[in-house]
């Protein structure tokens, strides 16, 4: 499934047992067993393994998670921080029982808030029951999924020596705001002392 390597026997058993949990509303909110913690972070694991990362500084990742519980969901965003967005996210699906059985990442796009918008378009046509959040889909096929972001995945992907150059790009650029901010000061500076309102003219005799 797009590109990923499979769970342990082990692992995958103890992923069939966290979404019978799940989907039988077993679990209390806020709490996380520790079948739930193993599958979880191995998913993650297993997600980051088949990208080129070459650190979340630089370009924006578009992420599939999949959601069980009660009412489980696929869900599909984008971010420059990727492990903090997902974070976030697993916070909020403990609260209300539900936990991650599945995930995928890109690598860093360029553009990724324009291919995410795209990607929803095509998920919206497909799925009939309206999406949770707008980013939620609560009838969505993960494996499906997984196969369209890998596409946008594989067309729109910064190379390394792309990541090198929006790296350079991004200390120019910030470089150049802080001359820039440095000038303007100095700038208002000289016609606060034209005008005395600072230095040894201020006040007058």
């Amino acid at each position: 499934m797009a590109q990923q390597q499979p769970l342990s026997p082990e692992l995958e058993a103890q992923r069939e047992e966290y979404v019978r949990l799940l989907r039988a509303g077993q679990l209390s909110p806020y709490t996380l067993p520790a079948v739930g913690a193993a599958v979880e972070k191995a998913v993650l694991a297993r997600a980051w393994a088949r990208t080129r990362d070459p650190g979340e500084t630089v370009g924006s990742r578009i992420y599939v998670l999949s959601v069980a519980g009660t009412h489980g969901r696929v869900k599909v965003g984008t971010a420059g921080n990727v492990g903090d967005r997902i974070g976030t996210h697993l916070n909020e699906y403990h609260c209300n029982g539900h936990g991650l059985v599945d995930a995928w990442i890109s690598n860093p796009l360029l553009d990724a808030r324009s291919q995410e918008t795209g990607i929803h378009q095509v998920l919206r046509a497909l799925f009939h029951r309206p999406s949770y959040r707008r980013e939620e889909y609560p009838d969505g096929d993960f494996e499906s999924i997984c196969e369209l972001v890998a596409a946008v995945d594989a067309k729109y992907s910064l190379t390394e020596e792309q990541v090198r150059f929006h790296e350079w790009e991004q200390r120019e650029r910030a470089r150049a705001r802080d001359e820039e901010e440095l000038r303007a000061i100095e700038r208002h500076a000289e016609r606060a002392f034209e005008a005395g309102e600072i230095g040894g003219n201020a006040g007058g005799s």
